[in-house]
């Protein structure tokens, strides 16, 4: 019997396996092209004689020196073993992905939330908490976030690396973790001085603390408190800023910015605390996740704000707004939203910031798996500025950095970012885990929404994988807006509940970009992708 991937990843997220000597590989999970080859590095002091296999050589192919084929769209191990100790390490290829929202393959079961995005050394890297799946942890408890992280990174912004566990909480000494169970926001800087990096995070128990690393993917180390007046912050959520003169000036709620003393930046110096709360709305109150950010000359004071007053509607943080100023400490002024993810299926929250990737500015966020509120994943979309520098608030896509889809791309149902349930559209969404959801038009008129397709390649039809299990459903395509333009029609057969596909030819003058929308006329029928050909 052939075991799924996720299960052997979420083993080895989980339990953090390492090699029985004293090297391993460079990532744990990788991203690759159908066609395409990475080369698996080593880290450590690694003896000559090493064996290469891969479990699935229909998916990826893999030669003595560690050099990775993709072969075939799917996931295969790569496995690294000296036959005469028995050290071993192993790495998950995902071939053939499309590049979208969320990131990562639902393969790998790696859900990143609270994102910071960060470009070293001409890399990205996003430092961010993890979920467990359903929020379920070792510890019976369902709660957002766990007890670890894992750093992501990236050449390209669309093949994904996962370097492995970067920190574990039992690694860190009880007077300091506080009796925290899970890890929670945090977020990396260079040490302008020494150039290491520093790791500044917190957990659930509101106890902040700075960690030290030799590069960006860890492991950091020799945790110890962050201390204002002596006395250690009951806060959470840390963001830092390295200011062009060197200077580290950290934000945490609620709400303060205030510069770091350079010794080893564990104490806040007192004197620089400025309050941001006389910056900010009365009508949308602040919740948590400042981070803090500089483009030319101004600087950006990024926090998640809750949709509405908390006496009035409850806790729902799901916008992310900013504030500007021309110093590091202000004064600020209130400028808008980045993003917001309100009325996705499900979410609670969302969280994260921006970072410029050669030239081009991103904005790095979360939203849920559909249905699962206590599960987040990462995701990317392009950001704008007006000449003023504003930000043009961005709207959740799901084509992300890539910008749109393109005639031949499958896209996966599950990428809608806009339900006609609104955030009750997780009743739409059947899950299987290590796949990518299915949607379920169970009523008449319901619809799912996607941003964005690019219809400038002229493409001729459209083609769904569907299932049902009577005759008669029926599904038509629109663009624009889910009452907009009819583009096709398909009339779908009872296929006996098991996946088949069906074709029809597009109508009407379609070119640019677009925002596409699957509508059920007649349900119900399940949906598994589509694409345009």
């Amino acid at each position: 019997m052939k075991i799924a991937p996720w299960i052997f990843l979420a083993l080895a997220l989980s339990c953090q396996q390492q090699p029985a000597g004293p090297w391993k590989l460079d990532r744990v999970a990788t991203m690759l092209d159908e066609g395409s080859s990475v080369q698996l590095q080593l880290k450590g002091t690694a003896p000559r004689k090493l064996e290469w296999s891969s479990d699935n050589e229909s998916v990826a192919r893999v030669d003595g020196s560690g050099q990775v084929l993709g072969v075939s769209h799917g996931d295969a191990w790569i496995k690294l073993k000296h036959p005469k100790t028995g050290a071993a390490d192993s790495c998950l290829v995902s071939v053939g992905y499309l590049p979208q929202n969320p990131i990562l393959p639902p393969s790998w079961e790696l859900f990143i939330a609270d994102g910071e995005p960060h470009v070293f050394d001409g890399r990205m890297y996003i430092f961010g908490s993890r979920d467990n799946y359903d929020g379920m942890g070792p510890d019976g408890r369902r709660e957002w976030c766990s007890d670890n992280y894992h750093v992501l990174w990236s050449d390209d912004l669309l093949h994904w690396n996962d370097a492995g566990e970067a920190l574990n909480l039992k690694d860190i000494p009880d007077e300091v973790k506080g009796g925290g169970i899970r890890l929670w926001a945090p977020d990396v800087f260079r040490d302008p001085q020494t150039g290491k990096y520093h790791m500044v995070t917190c957990t659930n128990n509101d106890k902040v603390f700075i960690l030290d690393a030799e590069g960006p993917e860890g492991p950091y180390t020799h945790a110890r408190t962050v201390t204002l007046n002596g006395e250690e912050l009951g806060h959470i959520d840390p963001g830092i800023l390295v200011d062009d003169d060197g200077k580290v000036y950290l934000a945490l709620p609620k709400f303060m910015v205030a510069q770091l003393d350079p010794e080893d930046y564990s104490r806040i110096l007192p004197e620089t605390v400025r309050d941001m709360i006389p910056f900010m709305p009365k009508d949308n109150d602040p919740f948590e996740g400042p981070s803090l950010r500089k483009r030319g000359d101004t600087y950006y004071y990024i926090y998640i704000q809750n949709n509405g007053r908390i006496v009035d509607t409850g806790w729902i943080p799901t916008r992310m707004a900013y504030l500007t100023a021309k110093e590091p400490l202000g004064p600020y002024t209130y400028q808008g939203l980045i993003v917001t993810n309100h009325e996705y299926p499900k979410t609670g929250n969302v969280h994260g910031s921006f970072e410029c990737w050669k030239g081009q500015w991103i904005v790095q966020y979360h939203r849920s798996v559909p249905g699962l509120v206590l599960t987040r994943v990462a995701c990317l979309d392009p950001l704008e500025f007006n000449e003023d520098g504003t930000i043009r608030e961005v709207k959740m896509s799901s084509s992300g950095v890539r910008g749109a889809f393109r005639p031949g791309d499958e896209i996966p149902a599950s990428a809608a970012v806009e339900y006609s349930l609104g955030r009750d559209g997780g009743e739409m969404v059947e899950l299987k885990r290590g796949e990518y959801p299915v949607i379920h038009f169970k009523a008449d008129d319901q619809w799912t929404g996607y941003r964005y397709v690019d219809f400038s390649g002229a493409p001729s039809s459209f083609t769904v994988s569907i299932k049902s299990g009577q005759p008669g459903g029926q599904l038509e395509v629109h663009r624009g807006a889910p009452d907009g333009p009819v583009i096709a029609t398909l009339e779908l057969p009872d296929t006996g509940w098991k996946w088949k596909q069906r074709t029809v030819h597009l109508q009407g003058a379609l070119s640019g970009k677009e925002e596409v929308f699957l509508v059920a006329r007649q349900a119900p029928f399940r949906v598994k992708w589509f694409k345009f050909n």
